[in-house]
């Protein structure tokens, strides 16, 4: 296996280090992109940059951690091993992938400026996955297993975290309104999918 083809998504963790350090905190981005901001939108309150701010934020995580996935399949394919298949290969990316996100939130911990956040664990998860899946199904696959699988994650967990909260007796709120359109989505996602099979069948 060629050693250079490693030095990519290992020099990729090492800049994710860097950007987990304290330079890079809600404070200290926040200090020059919200009047960045700020001067692209005068017209918004300071709660709308601020969510512009975090979602900027969340939009790096999935970027740096598609990116890194993405690094370690091409890795794993260019090396040529046969020690592992095509789906090997790929879970292999994917293990990696989360096993540096959870360091990664372990060390933002240890900075004492930062604290780690299982959400964003299962966000750089999620970023590593979609970035496997298109690599590996091409956009189109892609986009509909992804979809599925959030549909489905939507209408299944809504429905759990619905029926917890009632027996709870905690209120239950936006869950009224968005569990009934999740499974609304789902099935019409699930009819236009059949809709599909039977067209292309058909060809």
């Amino acid at each position: 296996m060629r050693f250079g083809l490693w030095i990519p998504p290992v020099a990729w963790m090492g800049f994710i280090f860097w950007l987990s350090t304290g330079s890079f905190s809600v404070e200290e981005t926040g200090a020059w992109i919200l009047p960045l901001l700020k001067a692209l939108l005068p017209w918004a309150t300071l709660s709308q940059l601020e969510f512009l701010h975090w979602l900027a934020r969340k939009t790096a995580h999935v970027s740096e951690y598609a990116i890194l996935a993405w690094l370690w399949q091409r890795a794993f394919v260019k090396s040529g091993s046969s020690a592992l298949s095509r789906n090997g290969r790929t879970l292999a990316a994917f293990g990696l992938t989360v096993a540096y996100a959870i360091f990664d939130e372990l060390h933002q911990g240890w900075t004492g400026q930062r604290g780690g956040s299982a959400h964003d664990v299962v966000l750089d998860a999620f970023g590593g996955g979609v970035a496997l899946a298109v690599t590996s199904w091409g956009w189109r696959r892609a986009t509909e297993r992804v979809t599925a699988f959030l549909l489905w994650f939507a209408a299944v967990g809504g429905s759990l975290l619905l029926v917890v909260a009632l027996v709870a007796g905690a209120p239950v709120r936006w869950l009224v309104a968005s569990v009934p359109l999740a499974w609304l989505m789902l099935w019409g996602w699930r009819r236009r999918a059949r809709r599909l099979d039977r067209s292309g069948a058909r060809e």
